[in-house]
């Protein structure tokens, strides 16, 4: 069984990078703060707030989730979005091997993207 979910994965975080190559991202400055009005910055900005409540939840070290936060802001609308959806999915099943699975590739697309 667990052999499966390795080669799942992987074959989940292959398609993932073909799908999404990798590529230097554009950082954004700064933060984004409260008073950013467009639609853009709202939707990413609570798609970041939603990952980062998932990763306080799994991971306890407080320099991890800077380094996440950080990483997280300097990813595109798109890649942001894709996180979120597999944050939804980890809040959504907790403890099941499935919602590992989500886990385990927010965190590679983080890394990675």
């Amino acid at each position: 069984m667990k052999g499966k979910i390795k080669s799942i994965t992987i074959w989940l975080v292959i398609l993932q990078l073909a799908t999404f190559p990798l590529r230097t991202t554009m950082a954004i400055s700064g933060t984004i703060g409260p008073n950013s009005n467009d639609q853009y910055g709202s939707n990413h900005r609570s798609d970041v707030i939603k990952i980062l409540s998932i990763l306080e939840n799994k991971i306890g070290d407080h320099q991890l989730l800077q380094k996440a936060k950080g990483k997280l802001l300097t990813l595109g609308d798109r890649q942001t979005q894709l996180i979120a959806i597999l944050s939804d999915r980890v809040a959504k099943e907790e403890n099941t091997v499935g919602s590992d699975i989500a886990f385990l590739l927010m965190t590679v697309l983080i890394t990675l993207l």
